[in-house]
């Protein structure tokens, strides 16, 4: 069998990871499907800025030459940012950098600090690394889910090199107030601020940190409000000296192909297209928290483009939904997470759990 001269030849954490194909699974059935309502993955249901479709177009014309070290895009989001463009990295996604941030900083051994529920790919990327674990739960509310700040401060210690927080946190909608964030930010060795839903976040902005620590970078991404997943943008802001060491950890030359580069910076420049998706999550989301409700299921709060939802039996409460053509995320045995779609999409999907939910997904 190949495991007999392979698994010899693996570093012990990777014989242990789990399939990428098995994380990405309702990827792989939308796919097969594109009439399916796809609610899985935190993508935008709607299409990107105009803009961004002439950007494309345009991208064609030099699509033959490398992109520079410092495209228009890196000097655009360092001046929203108030930053020099040293300070500003650009990634295949956001999850490029975080991984970037986990191979700068953690090695076997070395401490990391993490919330749970979260985002798991942030677990799977440290396990590759042998890096030891801290986990820390949050607390959770009837309708709403919130961090423990104090335990996470007390799991900081001598050995920890990285503390990580998600806010607004995937799956679990809950966000951090800046003064929160601000305590972290003081006691973590380095603090990694994975920000991709703050433009859904109307309470709390937490880009200002960026100017008060050196030991903070802040995560962001085109995937979730700019409804530009499929082409692979994020970048990081942080002090000089972290974004240089966070750099040299990548592949010489931009990861991100010259055509996304382009496109996110037409979506970047059309604020007006990018204001009015966010407002349209913002009123859905309400919507379909307060709709599931209404039908019995426990829905939180959220503040980022979908909502958790805590049911008796996840799996069957996917596989009901699946049956009506609707795919969402379950994360465990009894917490799903849906993505607020377009209003026709939410529709649907209130309406299955009305028609055809089993008792199993009720609320527990």
């Amino acid at each position: 069998m190949t495991r007999d001269w392979l698994d010899p030849l693996l570093v012990p954490p990777v014989r242990e990871l789990p399939s990428n194909a098995a994380y990405l699974a309702h990827l792989a059935l939308t796919a097969e499907d594109a009439t399916l309502i796809r609610l899985a993955s935190n993508e935008s249901t709607e299409p990107p800025s105009p803009r961004v479709r002439d950007a494309l177009a345009q991208a064609y014309l030099e699509a033959n030459l490398s992109a520079p070290p410092v495209p228009p895009l890196r000097s655009a989001l360092a001046v929203r940012h108030g930053v020099g463009s040293e300070r500003v990295l650009l990634g295949a996604g956001s999850t490029e950098l975080i991984d970037a941030v986990f191979r700068t900083v953690a090695g076997p051994g070395d401490e990391v600090v993490l919330p749970t529920p979260s985002w798991p790919v942030y677990r799977r990327r440290l396990q590759v690394l042998g890096a030891s674990i801290v986990e820390i739960p949050l607390a959770r509310g009837e309708r709403a889910w919130r961090y423990d700040v104090d335990a996470l401060l007390e799991a900081i210690t001598s050995h920890t090199k990285l503390l990580v927080l998600c806010s607004p946190n995937n799956p679990t909608g809950n966000s951090l107030p800046l003064a929160a964030v601000r305590r972290c930010a003081e006691a973590a060795p380095l603090l990694l601020l994975d920000a991709a839903y703050a433009d859904f976040d109307e309470e709390a902005d937490l880009s200002p940190l960026v100017h008060e620590s050196e030991r903070v970078v802040l995560m962001r991404t085109f995937s979730k409000a700019y409804c530009l997943a499929g082409l692979r943008v994020g970048y990081c802001v942080g002090a000089g000296a972290v974004i240089d060491r966070l750099d040299r950890v990548l592949v010489p030359g931009s990861s991100v192909a010259s055509a996304s580069l382009q496109a996110a910076l037409a979506a970047l420049e059309d604020d007006g297209y990018h204001r009015r998706q966010v407002e349209r999550v913002r009123a859905e989301r309400e919507r379909v928290a307060d709709g599931l409700r209404e039908l019995g299921v426990r829905a939180y709060d959220s503040r980022g483009n979908f909502v958790a939802v805590e049911v008796g039996d996840a799996g069957a409460f996917a596989a009901a939904l699946r049956a009506r053509r609707i795919v969402v995320r379950v994360h465990d045995d009894r917490l799903v997470r849906i993505t607020v779609g377009r209003p026709q999409e939410n529709d649907a999907l209130l309406a299955a759990v009305r028609d055809t939910l089993p008792l199993s997904g009720r609320r527990a």
